[in-house]
């Protein structure tokens, strides 16, 4: 989770009236009221209110409410933050090239054989860029495997995808046969097709290059024994954006899998989760799907409508935001506002979850498996050990 992100719903708890008796949260009228609890008593004194508030699910003081009201309003033009609660991710706007008019791979370097793991540099006529993917190869490379795409959260990583960071590909692939395909660079796009170029975020037109430059580049590939079956997932924005993607192209994907995300943009979690994700790196809301309210916007929604995912394999799981022993020692070193950050989205991540859980059921669709977890925040050590309990839900329909 991004720093950015982590102040800015610092700020817009603090704007809704969160109150833990603190004196410098008091003074609203503090140029920088989170900087001055960030070190030192005051900043213990809140983490140590966190971790056990975040015990009681039903907290008033950590109420969804308040984080959404003082969010603001989403239909606003601007990102609704300014100042240390708002930074673009170095390098965006990502350079574009004008030249590139044919999908082509322009490169495949070898970042670790011992886990299989390469690097493609993909021309992407849609971005009017190369685009960097991490691929791990199948654990046999002369059998036919499906492609698992695995998207990132708000970072979108340009350097390495988290899920290889933190060891979980590694983990929970190695002996598999699949190949997984993990594209970078995607900070804060909700892995969609823009329909502006964004000033600070740049050409975004996620769902092409997955869909129809990707993908196609991939199974076309000599080198990858493909057996026709594709499944894709993410956590955080990466599971909004999977889910999403694979709803719209029943045709090409028979298993998704969504860990901690949110699926509505017709609500106001959902309306309030895109705007928070993008405007943390400096995005317009409106250069992504238009005016809020909108017939694109609606389209987007999963819950009011997740027809494309009655027949596939589905997995959905999120944590209820109860901050555990290791979580607390996880989190004690540093500002408050991280562990506020991490208890509030997953807690927001959790009843979007119920409701396209609720919406599935009442689609009819029968292959769904749903994991919802007594404890834990919306970081890496609740994202990573949900990946080996989904792919064991997804596995049957693509191997």
């Amino acid at each position: 989770m991004s720093t950015s992100l982590s102040r800015a719903i610092a700020l817009c708890a603090l704007t809704a009236g969160f109150s833990l008796g603190v004196p410098q949260i008091a003074h609203a009228e503090n140029s920088n009221p989170i900087g001055s609890v960030t070190e030192g008593s005051g900043n213990d004194v809140l983490l140590d209110f966190l971790a056990g508030s975040s015990q009681q699910v039903g907290s008033t003081g950590l109420a969804l409410d308040g984080l959404l009201s003082g969010a603001g309003a989403v239909g606003s033009s601007g990102s609704g933050f300014s100042g240390p609660f708002l930074s673009s991710e170095d390098g965006y706007p990502l350079p574009t090239d004008p030249d590139i008019t044919t999908v082509e791979l322009r490169g495949v370097t070898v970042e670790n054989a011992a886990e299989r793991r390469e690097r493609w540099k993909v021309a992407s006529p849609s971005m009017k860029r190369v685009v960097d993917v991490q691929v791990v190869r199948p654990a046999d490379t002369t059998a036919d495997a499906p492609i698992l795409y695995l998207l990132d959260g708000i970072g979108g990583n340009m350097r390495s995808s988290g899920w290889v960071n933190t060891g979980a590909v590694g983990d929970v692939f190695r002996n598999e046969n699949v190949t997984v395909v993990m594209p970078l660079g995607a900070a804060s796009s909700m892995y969609t097709d823009w329909q502006q170029e964004d000033p600070a975020l740049g050409t975004m037109k996620w769902e092409t290059f997955i869909t129809e430059e990707l993908g196609p580049l991939l199974e076309a590939d000599a080198s990858v024994n493909f057996n026709g079956k594709r499944a894709i997932g993410g956590l955080s924005m990466g599971a909004s954006g999977a889910v999403r993607i694979a709803n719209h192209h029943p045709e090409l994907f028979d298993a998704t899998i969504g860990i901690s995300g949110c699926y509505s943009t017709r609500d106001t979690l959902g309306q309030q989760t895109a705007k928070l994700i993008v405007a943390s790196r400096g995005g317009d809301l409106n250069n992504m799907w238009g005016p809020v309210g909108s017939p694109t916007w609606n389209a987007q929604d999963i819950v009011r409508n997740p027809d494309g995912l009655r027949n596939m394999a589905v997995y959905l799981s999120a944590a209820n935001g109860a901050a555990g022993d290791v979580d607390i020692e996880d989190y004690a070193d540093g500002p408050f506002y991280n562990m506020l950050a991490g208890i509030y989205l997953e807690r927001g991540a959790m009843k979007c979850t119920e409701n396209l859980e609720r919406a599935l059921t009442g689609s009819g669709a029968t292959g769904v498996t749903v994991d919802y977890l007594d404890s834990g925040m919306h970081n890496w050590r609740n994202y990573e050990a949900q990946l080996q309990p989904a792919w064991e839900a997804i596995r049957h329909a693509v191997v």
